[in-house]
């Protein structure tokens, strides 16, 4: 007797931002929660840090907030080429005008094979609002070889990006506190 017996398993892969901006005196100015792209150059990395072995380096992640009120992604955006956005600079993390480091938990999971869900959420980071303020329209995340803190560097693989419902205004003094979680699903 033969058995030909095989799991049809897949896996999908998305990130989720919550964001809270809170005014100078703490009270809060809007809040808002969005999936997003997780870039083709994302989940390439993804797989080629975990089946690449112990001498493939990644560096970050980093996540920065996205300029203007109606931005755009593809998955073919890198963080040499994305046409649709551009990256808001008018803040500081932590008194330095960096983009924030994301420090991430242990991964989890629930359910069991043939359906679970993993996921791994990041420490929430804070953004104090500079100069003018402006209008940010969501957050990505960029990480791998060459990936950097700093603002505008165009170095690194784009993880994922993402945008609000609808555009956020912020003012100097505003913090926004971000939190990203990303899930693998079966």
């Amino acid at each position: 007797m033969q058995s030909n017996v095989a799991g049809a398993e897949s896996v999908g892969v998305e990130g989720y931002y919550h964001v809270v901006c809170r005014a100078a005196d703490g009270s809060i100015k809007w809040q808002d929660e969005f999936p997003n792209l997780v870039n083709a150059g994302g989940k390439e990395l993804m797989l080629d840090t975990l089946l690449s072995g112990t001498s493939y380096t990644t560096v970050g992640p980093f996540l920065g907030l996205i300029s203007g009120a109606s931005p755009t992604f593809a998955a073919a955006d890198t963080m040499t080429s994305h046409g649709g956005w551009t990256e808001f600079v008018n803040y500081t993390v932590g008194g330095s005008a960096v983009r924030g480091t994301a420090s991430f938990s242990s991964a989890t999971s629930t359910g069991t094979t043939p359906t679970n869900v993993t996921t791994k959420t990041a420490t929430a980071i804070t953004y104090t609002i500079t100069g003018a303020g402006g209008t940010v329209g969501g957050c990505f995340l960029v990480t791998g070889s060459g990936a950097s803190s700093t603002q505008s560097n165009t170095s690194g693989t784009l993880y994922s990006a993402g945008a609000f419902s609808t555009a956020k205004i912020t003012t100097a003094g505003d913090t926004v506190s971000v939190t990203y979680s990303t899930t693998a699903t079966s």
